[in-house]
């Protein structure tokens, strides 16, 4: 059931803005009781805080499954950072919830920190990224991505526009212009999020499809 209120919730959440959500409109989505609600969340932005959660989890468990493997510091960053604009690019409904939640510490941003620092750092380490605190190099990439994931809302781009991103990305970390280009441009597979995911199950109940929760 606290799946359900999430994952109805998400669809909420995404449509209406966080701001003007409230718990009548989770618990007629869920078909729920207010009692039930409450067993699981004292109030909406405990409900908005959960699901950041489980988005950030799932997020970051499938995007670390497919850069761990890589060698190369930077093209873990540029991969990840891909893998983050592109799975919002295919699902409406994850960047309608960027917008509707803000670029909260506990949001699915949270996916930027709690990948980028050790990959960042290998890069300083490497002489390929600048030697300057990290905290700078992750306010930067925050900003961008943000603003690049929020775009796709109001007019979607192509995966070229992506890896200019990227690209401009590798630059100010640090890497000449070519190379920044030549590892943003690198062939890349789309996130295979498994089908019983939340961002899959709430995006086949968004698109109208049938899916017992």
């Amino acid at each position: 059931m606290r799946r359900r209120l999430v994952e109805c919730a998400m669809l909420v959440f995404a449509a209406k803005g966080a701001d003007t959500v409230i718990i009548d409109d989770v618990i007629s989505a869920a078909e729920v009781s207010r009692g039930t609600f409450y067993k699981y969340f004292p109030s909406t932005r405990d409900l908005l805080v959960a699901i950041s959660q489980e988005l950030t989890g799932e997020l970051v468990a499938q995007v670390e499954l497919v850069v761990a493997p890589i060698p190369d510091p930077v093209e873990r960053v540029a991969l990840g950072l891909r893998l983050f604009i592109e799975t919002a690019r295919a699902f409406p409904l994850f960047a309608g919830f960027i917008r509707a939640t803000r670029p909260e510490v506990e949001g699915p941003t949270a996916l930027i920190y709690d990948y980028l620092p050790e990959h960042l750092a290998e890069g300083i380490a490497s002489g390929r990224f600048l030697d300057i605190p990290l905290e700078i190099h992750l306010d930067l990439i925050t900003g961008t991505v943000l603003l690049c994931v929020l775009r796709q809302i109001a007019a979607p781009t192509e995966t070229a526009h992506v890896r200019q991103v990227v690209a401009s990305i590798l630059r100010a970390l640090g890497l000449p212009p070519e190379e920044a280009w030549a590892i943003a441009d690198l062939d890349m597979p789309p996130l295979q999020l498994p089908e019983d995911s939340l961002l899959m199950r709430a995006q086949r109940r968004f698109e109208g499809g049938v899916d017992d929760i």
